[in-house]
């Protein structure tokens, strides 16, 4: 990663919310790889001073964290089993790559999810247990997976009337009738890192895949660590314990139609562009 090439990256943007407190301190690029910076973050979280492999983040599998070379993927190996097998993250200097490190301080326990779920259905189909029409390629479960990890938003919401408005794909009442309580009672937290790539280069047509997460009017009077932590354990535990994850479950949401996500949503006829804020179908849950 070229020496600045991390300035642009405003960590005040509403969509960095996810990641600004971590991405913040990260040490300068002084020609070391991302990966031994991203080390040097876990290294400064436990407050070690020396060398080694340190980590407060552990995969499911049991196995510490560590960012290592891309070159530490064996030829032939899946990314997601090695991953899960080893804690080692192959991690290249680009912003893809930066930002899917930072998600991992983020959200933990839902990136060691995602992966254990990948690695799960990889030796399944390996096996050949999955389903025939399947077989030669990801899957429902693992396209649902890689879709949330690679562009998803959780949105934290205590209203069922407007969860529902989102499912149903009616803006009108999500951002404009109801755009008081969207703000006081929803909070989008961006979990795809790849979404996070495209929004340093923002433009009215980029489309999240969200998941809906219920929660009760007291997770908005928390500290927004307790928030980001609730809804960490809130969907790990979810995919945890739903083995049906399908895209299905996920709601396109057109990022820059949040409120307070662009300044020009705050006239109605932002609204109008039918190409963006489709019209959609009933969504079935």
């Amino acid at each position: 990663m070229a020496s600045g090439e991390l300035n642009p990256v405003d960590w005040n943007r509403p969509w960095f919310a996810s990641v600004a407190a971590v991405g913040e301190r990260l040490p300068h690029d002084d020609g070391a790889p991302l990966c031994d910076r991203l080390n040097m973050l876990l290294r400064a979280e436990r407050g070690e001073r020396v060398s080694g492999t340190p980590s407060r983040l552990k995969m499911d599998s049991g196995k510490p964290v560590l960012f290592v070379p891309p070159s530490d993927l064996p030829p032939g190996t899946a990314y997601e089993t090695h991953v899960h097998d080893t804690g080692r993250i192959p991690t290249r200097d680009n912003l893809h790559d930066l930002f899917n490190g930072l998600m991992w301080f983020a959200f933990p326990h839902i990136k060691s999810r995602l992966n254990a779920i990948q690695a799960r259905e990889l030796k399944r189909q390996a096996a050949g247990a999955a389903p025939a029409s399947q077989t030669g390629a990801r899957g429902a479960v693992r396209d649902a997976v890689t879709v949330f990890d690679e562009n998803g938003l959780v949105l934290a919401c205590s209203n069922d009337e407007l969860a529902q408005a989102l499912r149903r794909f009616d803006w009108r009442t999500l951002f404009i009738e109801r755009r008081t309580a969207t703000l006081m009672q929803t909070e989008p937290w961006v979990v795809g890192h790849a979404l996070l790539e495209k929004l340093m280069q923002p433009y009215k047509g980029i489309t999240a895949h969200a998941l809906i997460v219920p929660v009760d009017d007291s997770y908005f009077r928390a500290s927004n660590g307790q928030r980001r932590a609730t809804i960490d354990r809130l969907v790990s535990d979810w995919l945890e314990n739903w083995p049906f994850f399908t895209t299905r479950d996920l709601a396109p949401l057109p990022v820059l139609g949040l409120p307070g996500w662009w300044p020009a949503n705050t006239q109605p006829a932002f609204y109008d562009d039918s190409e963006v804020f489709r019209p959609g179908r009933v969504r079935r849950k």
